[in-house]
């Protein structure tokens, strides 16, 4: 099971062992329909892949985080505020230990 704590608008999720859903996971006093800033992987180890989706393993691809083609990784995505369900697929996943991924929240303000 994943473990997750609230930071400053965001949710810093760690241990992924299993798919990870927003709705399922959220504070209670977040929205349903968040607009989203960013999503950040750190991975744990350099073959690690990250796939968020949107609201469902069947829904579409929103980023895929990690190595891209020997050209460095890519380990930060910015949505500028678009509105979606992120929910990791693990089995769309390669997860190491000591991965992280922060998902913060477009501030209104």
């Amino acid at each position: 099971m994943a473990t997750q704590s609230e930071s400053l608008g965001g949710l810093v999720i760690t241990g992924i062992a299993a798919d990870w859903d927003y709705i399922a996971s959220k504070p209670p006093f977040w929205p349903n329909l968040p607009r989203i800033a960013s999503i950040q992987f750190d991975p744990g180890a350099a073959a690690d892949v990250l796939i968020v989706k949107d609201g469902s393993d069947a829904g579409p691809v929103r980023c895929s985080l990690g190595p891209v083609d020997g050209q460095g990784d890519q380990r930060i995505k910015y949505f500028f505020g678009a509105r979606f369900i992120p929910y990791i697929d693990f089995s769309d996943c390669t997860l190491s230990a000591n991965h992280r991924v922060i998902i913060e929240l477009w501030s209104e303000s």
